[in-house]
């Protein structure tokens, strides 16, 4: 073997092993996982940061690979086809030369790199980082020229707002593929989950009702409040005057107690705290900050009539996050329960999507949000249901079977065998 020989077969071996290099970059910072990069360079990962501050000049750098990887290619290929020429002549050096090529590049320059980059992008993008970046400073004039062309040919792209990195709904999803992989458990998903829906929750689909709710009227004397805080074991109350549209504040227990056990005199005006009035459209993200803010555990939900129509608690917004919490003396009613015979037990307060969703059955109402159980039904029937009224959705029966105060207390769920054609959900009334 000749020097020259050698020399263009070495100068091949080496444009080859450069072009798979700017290759396997190219997917690596195409493909990594910012978040993972930067908690890798906060965590002190050496060169994590370098590899960060390619990252974040993306365009850049992307730039600088793809030339870098054509240079490396159509060099190799030139050399390779002088070579095969001067051995084959003419007429099958060209040909020998791009067969010999397609292959070399593509299995050693293309997809091998690139697969091997892929499978860990972000430390490979660590260990080239330095790489890059002087690749980056030595092609630097033709890198701008290139782009400078693409913003010439994408000005009209420019003036649109760029997308979020994540959105909600990926980051939801990411969060069920996380869970699935055994990374993080069920409670932590549940949790994460219940967070980023947080903000989206408004206090109509919190409060307690206007009829559940214990109050007292402010000409009420101690004995009648101690009787009631007794009879009701809340830690609150609220206090209104004359109606319960309006409420003018909240008797704490731990107020009360003491001075009634010790035998102060005193009136009811006397252990009134504040409380806080909300419109029921409120984010409860926000009614969370507010409460923290005021140092309260109690808001009065206002209709747009400046009437009331429920209350709402510190208790029940944390609900939305961990899921209910139980006091020692609360009857733990469990919304959605399996009976033996297939059917269920459903409460009227249960929500209506998520008993659809416990049973498996499609659900797609009418409207974006459905609310509770009873007040589906109270939709569907048109008026207030009765024991015994019932409605069919196609894939299952609902029947109430309890009610209390007018209000729809407890249904039954009996799941229908689905026809292969759709129809129309009927409702009725036994």
């Amino acid at each position: 073997m000749d020097t020259i020989t050698l020399i263009i077969i070495v100068s091949m071996i080496l444009l080859v092993s450069a072009s798979a290099l700017f290759s396997a970059s190219e997917t690596a910072y195409s493909s990594l996982n910012q978040i993972r990069l930067k908690n890798m360079a906060a965590d002190g990962v050496r060169h994590a940061d370098t590899a960060l501050e390619n990252w974040e000049r993306f365009d850049r750098i992307l730039t600088t690979l793809l030339i870098g990887n054509n240079i490396m290619n159509v060099a190799a290929s030139a050399i390779c086809t002088m070579f095969f020429v001067i051995y084959f002549g003419d007429a099958y050096g060209v040909l020998l030369a791009t067969a010999f090529m397609i292959t070399v590049i593509l299995v050693f320059g293309e997809v091998t790199p690139k697969t091997l980059a892929k499978r860990n992008p972000e430390r490979f993008a660590i260990r080239v980082a330095r790489a890059v970046r002087f690749a980056s400073v030595l092609l630097a004039p033709v890198t701008w020229a290139f782009l400078a062309l693409t913003r010439f040919l994408t000005r009209r792209d420019r003036e649109s707002e760029e997308a979020p990195t994540l959105t909600e709904d990926e980051l939801y999803f990411m969060i069920d593929e996380i869970e699935e992989e055994g990374t993080i458990e069920k409670r932590e998903s549940d949790l994460i989950k219940s967070a980023i829906l947080f903000d989206d929750i408004k206090v109509s689909e919190i409060y307690t009702p206007r009829v559940d709710i214990v109050a007292i009227d402010v000409r009420a004397t101690v004995d009648e409040v101690k009787q009631l805080l007794v009879g009701s074991e809340f830690s609150r109350i609220p206090v209104y005057d004359t109606t319960v549209d309006r409420i003018i504040g909240v008797i704490y227990s731990k107020d009360f107690y003491p001075r009634y056990i010790n035998g102060v005199d005193f009136q009811i005006a006397d252990v009134i705290r504040p409380v806080r009035f909300v419109p029921e459209s409120m984010s409860i993200a926000t009614l969370l900050n507010d409460l923290q803010k005021n140092k309260l555990h109690m808001a009065v939900v206002l209709d747009s009539y400046g009437g009331t129509i429920g209350i709402v608690s510190l208790e029940d917004i944390l609900e939305e996050l961990v899921g209910e919490i139980w006091d020692e003396s609360d009857e733990v009613r469990i919304p959605v329960t399996a009976n033996g015979d297939g059917s269920y037990t459903v409460l009227g307060e249960a929500d209506m999507d998520e008993a659809m969703e416990v049973m498996g059955l499609e659900f797609r109402p009418k409207d974006e949000f459905a609310g509770s159980v009873g007040s589906f039904l109270n939709d569907r029937l048109q008026r207030i249901p009765h024991k015994g009224d019932f409605v069919d959705l196609g894939n299952v029966r609902i029947t109430v079977t309890s009610i209390k105060s007018r209000r729809v207390k407890e249904t039954l769920f009996v799941p229908q065998t689905v026809p292969d054609e759709p129809v129309a959900a009927p409702q009725g009334t036994s």
